[in-house]
This record gives structure tokens, sequence and C-alpha cells, in this order.
């Protein structure tokens, strides 16, 4: 029995995507996004990577990071009534390895302003203050439970001989 009303399912009746976990999404792959967006624009006067990570080391750790929120990701992606529903199973606990992103990203940005001695940076504090609302998110939401709990039934494939 669903928890919420039908204005909050889709055309395939299971619910429909929260935009704080699409926002999550953002947070926690934004190492990601922010590398694609520095491979399309291409402008050798515009370093999109040198703006936001002190070296390549800390990018590639970002990378690192971000890839555990990759496999939410494409579960998500595969989130329609064609798919397999092996993949039902996965999607219920797919709330922790978002939680672990978010974690492991806060200790790493808490290891950045140590090394700089504490020093205030506005950078690092927006990405302090956006990890803690995704991982006060990720706990408190009730909306989110019912969502990771949720799967589309599979279609009924009408057999016409």
């Amino acid at each position: 029995m669903k928890q919420y009303g039908p204005e909050y399912w889709d055309k395939y009746g299971v619910y429909r995507t929260p935009i704080g976990f699409n926002l999550t999404l953002i947070v926690l792959l934004r190492a990601y996004l922010l590398w694609v967006f520095s491979a399309v624009a291409r402008r050798p006067d515009l370093d999109l990577m040198s703006l936001f990570f002190q070296s390549k080391t800390h990018f590639f750790v970002a990378l690192g990071i971000g890839a555990v929120a990759l496999i939410p990701t494409i579960v998500f992606s595969l989130r329609r009534p064609t798919s397999s529903q092996k993949l039902a199973t996965y999607w219920r606990y797919m709330r922790w390895p978002l939680l672990a992103t978010a974690v492991a990203d806060l200790t790493w940005l808490s290891m950045q302003a140590a090394q700089s001695h504490y020093q205030f940076s506005m950078f690092i504090a927006i990405q302090m203050v956006m990890l803690l609302w995704v991982i006060l998110y990720l706990l408190k939401s009730k909306y989110l439970s019912c969502f990771f709990n949720d799967w589309p039934e599979p279609e009924e494939q009408s057999k016409v001989k």
C-alpha cells in the first residue's frame, strides 16, 4: 500500500523522483559534472579545473569518492517497467552508497580545511554546507524512504497470435 496519494505517482504508478534526490546527485557527482563541463568548454583561456581543484590529486580523489554515487545513479536511470526486477532488490539499499559518498566527501573536505590550517575558504564552506544538507536529507526524508522502496511493476505484454 502506498503511503502518499496518486498526485505523487508518475505514469508507471511509482513515486515521482523528489527534487531533493536530483540535487543530491548533483552535489555528490559535482566532480564528474565539472569534468564534463570543462571538456565541453575546451577554451584555453578558461581552466575550470584549476578554479575548483588545487591539484590533479584533489580532482582524482574527488572522482574516486564520487564513483560510489555512480552506482545508485545507474540503477536510478534503469528504474522503468522494462528493467529487470532483480534491480528492485538493489534499489532498496541505494540510500546507503549515497550516504557513504556524502560522509567520505565531507571527510575529504575537512582534511582539505585542516591542510590549510583551517583558514576560511568560502568554496570549502559552501561544499560542506551542501554535504551536510545531503546527509540530513538522506537520513531524515520520509518520502525518500518510500521512493527507495518503490519499483515499477513489469509491463504486461499482450501476445497477439
